[in-house]
């Protein structure tokens, strides 16, 4: 018996060992590259700041992150820049770029921003990468927004005039933030694109009742506390 309790003893030493090992020494492996973890990016404060058009929040915020394997990393500076799919890490006078596989929830100190979750942990992400921000969530499921940058696209009989016929005419590519509102159910995940009869048929049999309570409580889709109203009325189906 002492034996048995000595060697249980041992383990779960070792298990809270290995993960507070992995919560001191994580900005370690936080590369901005998944093949080579030692080739870690840095760019400089003033350059991370510039970026806040295209980071979740705008400016450094801090907060607790969740790791992969469930440790806990406290009090970390950060932002997640959703242009280019990475984590802003603050380090005193200087910014780690990290890629954000390794972190399932970045929890915000400040509940105005909330948290983010990793696309993966909602299932099947559709080519989606990096994390969606949590509108809402309860035990039957989530409600998200994913932002990302989309390239404008031209039109096939647009045309542009210039004056120089000797030089191509060289454009810069157009970009704009899409934004997409997600919703799970029972594990099940749903792009909301509106309140429609035609967005609303994908719930399938649940569908008349929903469009019943969305014209009862007179919800607009832009209003994020609509949209709460409705993932928690669905949840409830």
């Amino acid at each position: 018996m002492k034996t048995v309790c000595l060697l249980l003893f041992i383990c779960l030493g070792y298990t809270t060992f290995a993960q507070e090992d992995s919560s001191q020494d994580w900005i370690k492996v936080l590369s901005y590259g998944a093949s080579n973890q030692t080739d870690q990016k840095k760019i400089s404060l003033e350059e991370a700041i510039q970026r806040q058009e295209r980071c979740i929040p705008s400016s450094f915020s801090n907060a607790n992150l969740i790791l992969s394997n469930q440790a806990l990393v406290e009090n970390v500076i950060v932002k997640y820049d959703f242009k280019e799919q990475v984590l802003l890490v603050r380090q005193d006078d200087y910014v780690l770029v990290g890629a954000p596989n390794m972190v399932k929830r970045i929890q915000f100190e400040n509940p105005q921003f909330g948290e983010l979750i990793n696309v993966q942990e909602l299932g099947r992400s559709y080519g989606r990468r990096g994390f969606y921000s949590v509108l809402a969530n309860s035990n039957n499921g989530y409600l998200v927004k994913y932002h990302s940058f989309e390239q404008k696209k031209i039109m096939p009989n647009s045309s542009v005039t210039t004056t120089n016929v000797y030089e191509p005419l060289e454009e810069e590519p157009e970009f704009f933030i899409n934004e997409e509102t997600l919703i799970t159910k029972n594990e099940e995940l749903f792009v909301l694109e509106n309140f429609k009869p035609k967005t609303l048929s994908k719930f399938n049999t649940l569908s008349n009742s929903l469009k019943a309570y969305i014209k009862k409580e007179k919800l607009k889709f832009k209003n994020e506390d609509d949209l709460r109203k409705f993932a928690t009325y669905l949840w409830s189906l």
